[in-house]
């Protein structure tokens, strides 16, 4: 048998293979032909190979005078030598004079690799040929269009060099382009955009920052030391904020709106936030859950200045990020800057509504600057009201059992049937309520709700009842008198002595200082046995401590069936029905009373 004839014919095969398939795999399958050491081991030495597909992609660009400047600058980085490696990549190199060169010589290692180098060099091979349109991942996992009609083509608009196209190396494909490739950064890397001062809300993030070498996917190198040296390390980046936010911005397959306070708007938004957050070193609470004595729990907060700093950073960066794919988020990549955006509300990453008043004021004056995964929208100044995120409405549900009870024969949670009395006005929040009955026929009962979430501002105090006769249009009304009272916290983190808590005007003032609020009595413009469920407004308060944040740490609201002389002659209800307890922010209420029809995220229930 004639063993060159035969090694002739597999070579021929070899190349025909390669001809019809490496087109057909572009980027994908291309590596299947070069990935391997050397051409020359797989051919005898007198095939036709050119003197560039005998040789690394390194020495193809240091040879030729056109790429003398792309070839320093790889030199700069330290990445020259992947070049010269056996992996297979496709580099699209600009030439000499295309792109500002000075100017990427004086930018810093680790800024040079990633915005230019990795810029221009992807894993395997993508030849230029046939009509093409094609994404390429660069090295720096940044999406490029590849795309060309058979004669003419372009890598994300920058043109490849007619005659300097596909240049063959024994380690991938080397093609010359007329210019630098746009470096589009993601909404993560803009925080350290020089264009805008973005320096509070980027260092507060990139404090978070964790960077690990993917060993598994690092090409090892040599043992230098007794270490591990890596030819080509690869790097794992995460950040506790993005994940915790559940807005992956650093993810170039991601689609994000973030607003990105500037200096100025992150000052004015901390001091603002920071006042709804003061705590105190020491703090307490009563303890009603166990017996009907009460008892102090004491609280001692490790660094309570750390405390009120992180909860106002986490609050000023809570509602800025929205995922473009959701909801009416969908709009956003479509609004254009200084235009009214037309949302119904948008949702952040989060789960927090921002409706439609308080989008329009919370993108007013932004401005708009694309990015690789979404937009960002610049602002000195943040609009949302306090309410709509960092001091909302709390909403206790009564059946949540954030209580405790006294004088009590039992508590029951009952659920809204459809033999509900239709002749009942109002609304029943969650479609569940509580019902706790007296011990005796002449015992008052008395329900503690603790208070979760309270910031220390002002809030004005609801309770929703329900009638005796909200399941029946057969049982009798009968209204309901009661008293409540608070205890909470004074600014020096000490509870009020129950025994000389002084009596004012504000029954919610303190401890033990009650009026007594009386449901209404039977609605004449509604059918027989009609009535309604009341929102009775017991009064203001200030709470000088925040609870937010310190785990079972709450102030309580108690409410107790009481009735005076005057009222007995009407057989009043001892029996309580409680939906909710409601603790609006004063200044929501006020907004309110001048803005009817406002809508606003009720977010915060427990």
């Amino acid at each position: 048998m004639n063993i060159r004839f035969l090694k002739q014919k597999t070579k021929a095969r070899l190349l025909e293979m390669a001809a019809l398939i490496t087109p057909l795999l572009g980027g994908v399958g291309g590596g299947l032909f070069t990935s391997c050491t050397d051409w020359n081991d797989h051919y005898d030495a007198g095939t036709a190979l050119t003197e560039s597909q005998q040789a690394p992609l390194l020495e193809n660009i240091t040879k030729n005078p056109e790429l003398s400047q792309f070839a320093s600058l790889l030199s700069k980085t330290g990445f020259d030598q992947q070049l010269n490696s056996s992996q297979t990549f496709t580099v699209w190199a600009p030439m000499n004079n295309t792109f500002n060169y000075d100017e990427l010589m004086a930018t810093g290692n680790d800024r040079l690799l990633r915005q230019f180098v990795k810029n221009h060099v992807a894993r395997n091979n993508y030849p230029a040929t046939g009509a093409l349109d094609q994404k390429v991942f660069m090295l720096n996992e940044k999406l490029m269009h590849f795309q060309g009609n058979g004669q003419d083509y372009n890598i994300q608009g920058i043109a490849l060099q007619a005659g300097q196209q596909n240049i063959g190396s024994n380690n991938g494909t080397l093609h010359l382009v007329n210019g630098k490739i746009p470096y589009l950064p993601n909404i993560y890397e803009s925080l350290n955009n020089e264009q805008f001062a973005l320096d509070s809300i980027g260092n507060h993030f990139h404090q978070y920052d964790v960077r690990t070498l993917d060993e598994q996917r690092s090409v090892a190198g040599p043992i230098v030391n007794g270490e591990q040296t890596y030819l080509d390390s690869i790097f794992n980046e995460s950040n506790i904020l993005y994940r915790n936010f559940h807005a992956y911005i650093n993810q170039e397959d991601s689609n994000y709106t973030m607003i990105l306070p500037t200096n100025t708007a992150w000052t004015a938004a901390y001091d603002r936030i920071k006042q709804y957050y003061n705590y105190v070193p020491t703090m307490r609470y009563m303890d009603v859950t166990g017996t009907n004595t009460d008892t102090t729990i004491v609280v001692n907060l490790k660094d309570a200045a750390q405390l009120r700093d992180s909860v106002t950073k986490y609050k000023i960066i809570s509602d800025l990020t929205y995922n473009n794919n959701v909801y009416d988020n969908r709009r956003l990549p479509e609004l254009k800057e200084g235009d009214t955006p037309q949302n119904d509300s948008i949702v952040s990453t989060l789960g927090n509504i921002i409706y439609a008043d308080d989008v329009k004021s919370l993108f007013a004056g932004a401005k708009r600057v694309d990015k690789s995964n979404g937009a960002i929208w610049v602002t000195d100044a943040l609009n949302l009201p306090a309410w709509s995120s960092w001091n909302p409405e709390i909403t206790v549900e009564a059946e949540a059992f954030y209580f405790k009870t006294a004088n009590t024969g039992s508590v029951t949670t009952k659920t809204v049937t459809t033999d509900q009395n239709p002749y009942i006005k109002g609304h029943i929040s969650n479609n569940k309520y509580v019902v706790i009955t007296p011990y005796t026929d002449g015992s008052h009962p008395e329900i503690y709700f603790f208070l979760p979430g309270v910031r220390s501002t002002e809030y004005n105090v609801y309770v929703v009842m329900l009638p005796s006769n909200i399941t029946s249009v057969t049982t009798p009304y009968k209204f309901n008198s009661i008293s409540a009272s608070l205890l909470f916290m004074k600014e020096d983190g000490t509870l009020p002595n129950t025994e000389t808590s002084q009596r004012n005007a504000n029954p919610l003032s303190g401890y033990e200082t009650s009026s007594t609020f009386v449901t209404s009595l039977r609605d004449e413009t509604l059918p027989s046995q009609g009535a309604r469920i009341d929102t009775l407004f017991l009064g203001s308060v200030t709470f000088p401590v925040a609870y937010y944040g310190t785990g079972d740490c709450a102030p309580y609201l108690r409410l107790r069936s009481r009735f005076n002389s005057s009222l007995n002659k009407y057989s009043p209800d001892r029996s309580l029905r409680i939906d909710c307890i409601i603790l609006r922010p004063k200044e929501l209420d006020d907004y309110l009373q001048s803005h009817p029809g406002y809508v606003y995220d009720k977010h915060n229930v427990y």
